[in-house]
């Protein structure tokens, strides 16, 4: 299984801008100041690893990406892309579109593979007032 960064999905509220992201990934650009009350989303994704011959069973539910912010688990929405009707990639996104109160906020992400934790990532950053 292959982790991916997405930087752009389809989002009906507007949120799929690439501006409006934030990346927690490990390693990544995790802004340390962020404008308070702005809408944002955060976004990643899996693809199997095997593209030829891809097993759909590498994207169930027990490969997915988690989300807590403050110590609190965000309610995921996971879409499921297919080509030639098998399944080629998984992508888990979280929207925020009014945004964050100003202050510290703690955004701890997990990836799982088939179950297991592979990657984390917690990160703190401030929301300022614009």
């Amino acid at each position: 299984m292959t982790a991916l960064v997405v930087v752009n999905v389809s989002r009906a509220n507007g949120n799929g801008e690439v501006s409006a992201r934030l990346d927690i990934f490990p390693g990544g650009t995790t802004p340390a100041v962020y404008p308070a009350d702005t809408g944002f989303w955060i976004g990643y994704g899996f693809a199997p690893d095997r593209e030829e011959f891809p097993d759909e069973r590498q994207l169930d539910d027990s490969t997915r990406f988690e989300l807590d912010v403050d110590g609190r688990r965000v309610e995921m929405h996971s879409d499921l892309r297919r080509a030639d009707a098998v399944a080629v990639r998984k992508t888990d996104c979280a929207d925020f579109p009014a945004g964050l109160a100003a202050g510290w906020h703690e955004f701890v992400g997990r990836w799982y593979d088939g179950g297991k934790l592979i990657l984390s990532r917690r990160a703190s950053i401030q929301f300022v007032e614009r």
